[in-house]
């Protein structure tokens, strides 16, 4: 008789979903936190959720008179380079502050008859005839034991209790390495002239709103390596824009910015959120993007309550689901643009949005992207090459980039059907992403 039905390891915004969802269906969670509910969730003050995600994930939404509410606003761009091309884009997007948000979300979890323990570390787990049987972790009071059927890691990026585990426990134990993070400074502004919110891909950066004062904009700015190297793109973001601002405070964070292990899910154990990588590979985003795999992995969990299995291959469903739904489209995108990002240069880019390469508003506006759309796009780079405004070795990785990213696709769309075959599986993909490389 365990003491829990399931443990979650992290209260932010996937553990506190997470959480959500499980107690509302009747199981008993605990969940534990590092943080202090005083401090639960404060990665950043501000984050962004489109509208039509709080009912497509039944989030709770908030009122403008709520804490957790900031703004909201409609408008949004992506642009070239030199700012000539403009492409509007799609979008209703709810401003919250994340602090505020993720208590409600924490405090909705607890009225469904959830257990949140903050100020609680996880030191490691507990196991039973070779398989995880709970955690142990540290509190005020000092060293605590507890026990479940499941233990889901949503610790974040650091993801503690994934590397944590056996060698051979059947999850990937990588800790991310700074080739594989967004180093993410964001600059609260006050400009002197109104300015759209915008995004450049190019810069990796963007304007945002933090308030409705169109004056007061975030300047996000991300890039792969050190803070140092995102300093270098936000000084040439700002030479190159010109604008006037005084910034108010400025925020620094990480997000990871690589493929996922290869399964989510062991015996008794399950990977999620930022601890699984599981971020939008076109602009690093992560708050929505794991909660699909979290709608999976509720119904899955519900089945194996049901079979009162939790081992690998009961949970196996997770992965396969997962990799339908997203996971294969995701791989696709981050390795056609991985290769492209890190080869083209900004006087390209600008030809490209010139001819809605690329950068065209199907993509800008998160909509299905098929194979036929990268073929496409080969296809005009070549014209492009032809009239000297393409590189050939800009040609040369859009190409390769091409081949690597439908061969991704196809290859985790046909994940295997059980854990017999992930090691097969899993060599023929590690060559894939050897092919792709880093974003630099």
């Amino acid at each position: 008789m365990t003491d829990y039905d399931v443990i979650i390891i992290g209260a932010a915004t996937s553990g506190a979903y997470f959480t959500n969802r499980l107690a509302k269906l009747g199981y008993k969670v605990k969940v534990i936190e590092k943080s202090s509910y005083k401090t639960v969730g404060n990665k950043y003050d501000i984050f962004h959720i489109a509208r039509e995600d709080f009912k497509k994930f039944n989030l709770p939404e908030v009122s403008a008179d709520s804490e957790a509410f900031a703004f909201s606003f409609t408008d949004n761009h992506f642009s070239s380079p030199t700012n000539k091309y403009i492409i509007d884009t799609k979008s209703d997007i709810i401003g919250l502050h994340m602090h505020e948000y993720v208590k409600l979300m924490n405090d909705i979890a607890v009225k469904s008859g959830a257990e949140i323990e903050y100020n609680a570390k996880f030191v490691d787990f507990i196991y039973e005839n070779g398989h995880i049987n709970g955690i142990r972790y540290k509190n005020n009071d000092g060293t605590s034991e507890i026990t479940s059927e499941i233990v889901i890691d949503c610790s974040g990026y650091t993801a503690k209790p994934r590397c944590s585990l056996p060698q051979n426990y059947g999850i990937e134990t990588f800790s991310l390495t700074s080739d594989d993070l967004f180093y993410v400074v964001l600059r609260y502004a006050e400009f002197e002239n109104n300015q759209i919110n915008n995004f450049w891909l190019n810069f990796k950066s963007w304007y945002a709103p933090f308030s409705f004062n169109e004056n007061e904009k975030i300047i996000g700015t991300g890039a792969t390596g050190s803070f140092e190297k995102t300093i270098i793109v936000s000084e040439k973001l700002d030479k190159t824009l010109n604008n006037k601002f005084k910034v108010i405070k400025t925020e620094t964070g990480f997000t990871p910015y690589t493929r996922p292990p290869y399964s989510f899910v062991a015996d008794n154990f399950i990977v999620a959120g930022d601890a699984a990588c599981q971020t939008k590979p076109e602009n690093g985003e992560g708050v929505t993007s794991s909660l699909v795999m979290i709608d999976i992995a509720v119904k899955v969990i519900d089945c194996a309550f049901k079979k009162k299995d939790f081992s690998k291959k009961s949970l196996w469903d997770i992965n396969s689901e997962y990799n339908h739904a997203q996971g294969a489209d995701f791989s696709m995108i981050r390795a056609f643009l991985t290769k492209i990002v890190n080869n083209i240069k900004d006087e390209e880019i600008e030809y490209c949005f010139s001819k809605g390469l690329i950068f065209n508003s199907k993509f800008l506006n998160n909509e299905k992207i098929g194979p036929e759309d990268i073929i496409s796009t080969v296809n005009e780079l070549i014209k492009g090459l032809a009239k000297k405004k393409i590189s050939g070795n800009t040609l040369k990785s859009a190409a390769s980039g091409l081949s690597v990213a439908l061969k991704l696709k196809k290859h985790y769309l046909d994940y295997p059907e059980n854990p017999d075959g992930l090691k097969k599986w899993s060599e023929k993909a590690e060559k894939l992403w050897d092919n792709v490389g880093k974003v630099q």
